[in-house]
């Protein structure tokens, strides 16, 4: 899996050099929305893999990523993801997802654009989703909590395939919930209650 994963970063890095060359970089950050939630055993979870610091419909935009996030497989299970629109729509050629997905304790995701410069001008924001990752929680009961984190390795690379370096990654806490009884299952321990409450005032009447 690791010679896969380098072998992937030549592709990556070699196809993102066919664009052509331009002097311009931005600092830019890659958070996970949202950065904090509640949720226990069985919930599902999603988050969103944003980017931030780009050209407002301008330069520098977003040619090619490869991003990674961690999170701990004994509290998560990793589902699906979802790559958004803002480098091109792949069925339509614009497009190409390279992701990994689930590496086990990761999830992988990486595009590369295929547009023209002034098209990722016109089509990107200074910041947009890149992917929304979904989860299933495991095991996770009140007062615990998990951490997924974004993995400093990230590949960024403008419309020309020259580097884009985040300065800041993000993180995201799971905090889990107490398991609330069913209402349903309410009204059967206020009755097994009272049924012991009566058996035991029996026996002591006699």
């Amino acid at each position: 899996m690791q010679n896969a994963r380098v072998l992937k970063q030549y592709v990556f890095i070699f196809l993102a050099g066919l664009f052509l060359n331009s002097p311009l970089a931005h600092s830019l950050a890659i958070d996970l929305q949202p950065a904090s939630i509640i949720a226990g055993s069985g919930d599902s979870v999603s988050f969103d893999v944003n980017i931030s610091g780009l050209g407002d419909f301008g330069p520098d935009s977003l040619g090619a990523f490869d991003v990674t996030v961690g999170f701990d497989p004994g509290s998560l299970s990793f589902t699906s993801y979802t790559l958004g629109d803002f480098l091109g729509l792949e069925g339509f050629g614009e497009a190409l997802d390279i992701s990994f997905g689930d590496l086990g304790g990761a999830v992988n995701i990486a595009q590369i654009s295929f547009l023209f410069d002034f098209e990722l001008d016109a089509l990107q924001p200074g910041s947009f989703t890149l992917a929304t990752l979904n989860f299933t929680v495991d095991s996770l009961g009140a007062g615990q909590s998990t951490v997924l984190s974004i993995f400093q390795d990230a590949i960024l690379s403008d419309a020309y395939g020259d580097p884009l370096v985040p300065t800041s990654f993000g993180t995201a806490l799971i905090e889990g919930k107490a398991n609330v009884p069913l209402p349903g299952t309410v009204p059967l321990f206020a009755i097994a209650a009272l049924g012991l409450w009566l058996s035991r005032r029996s026996q002591f009447s006699r």
